[in-house]
C-alpha cells in the first residue's frame, strides 16, 4: 500500500499544485503592476509642468507616490533572508516528520526506504536553507545592508 503506486500520485498533485501556485501568482503580479502603471501614468498626465511636479514629490503623497514606483517592494536583504528561513524550517519539519512517519510504521521495506529518502532529502535541503540564510545574514550585517551601517572596521579584527 505505501510503495510507488502511493507516492507517485501525491508527487504528481503537489507538482501540479506548485506550477498552478506559480502561474496564479505570476498572472496577480502581472494585473498589480499593470494597474500601478496605468494609475502613475494618468497622474503624470495631470501633472502639467516640472515646476508642479517638484511641488507634488515635495508632499506627503508624493514621497509615497515615489515610493511606489519600484518594482518590487520586498527586495531587500532581510525579506529574502525571512523566506529562506521559513523555507527551511518548513522543510525540516517535514523531513524529521516523514522520519518519525517511517519509525512509526511498520512498511514494507520499499516504501520505508522511499519515506526515508524523500525525509532525508527534506531534512538537507532544510538545513542547506538555513545555513544560507544565515550566512546571508552574518554577510549583510557586515556590509551594512541589515542594520544601514557600513562596518568599516578592518579585517584583521573580525577574525579576533
Amino acid at each position: 500500500m505505501w510503495g510507488p503506486e502511493f507516492l507517485i500520485p501525491i508527487s504528481l498533485f503537489a507538482a501540479i499544485a506548485w506550477i498552478v501556485h506559480v502561474i496564479v501568482e505570476g498572472y496577480r503580479r502581472r494585473q498589480q503592476m499593470r494597474m500601478a502603471a496605468e494609475f502613475h501614468g494618468k497622474l503624470l498626465e495631470r501633472i502639467g509642468s516640472t515646476q508642479e511636479f517638484g511641488e507634488f514629490l515635495n508632499t506627503p503623497g508624493g514621497a509615497r507616490f515615489l515610493e511606489s514606483l519600484t518594482i518590487e517592494r520586498e527586495s531587500g536583504p532581510h525579506v529574502r533572508i525571512l523566506r529562506a528561513v521559513q523555507s527551511g524550517l518548513v522543510l525540516l519539519a517535514l523531513g524529521v516528520g516523514l522520519f518519525l512517519f517511517a519509525g512509526s510504521r511498520s512498511l514494507p521495506e520499499p516504501a520505508g526506504d522511499s519515506v526515508r529518502l524523500f525525509g532525508t532529502v527534506a531534512t538537507c535541503i532544510g538545513v542547506g536553507l538555513l545555513l544560507s540564510a544565515s550566512a546571508s545574514y552574518g554577510l549583510s550585517r557586515r556590509m551594512g545592508l541589515i542594520d544601514g551601517e557600513i562596518d568599516s572596521r578592518p579585517h584583521s579584527a573580525h577574525s579576533a
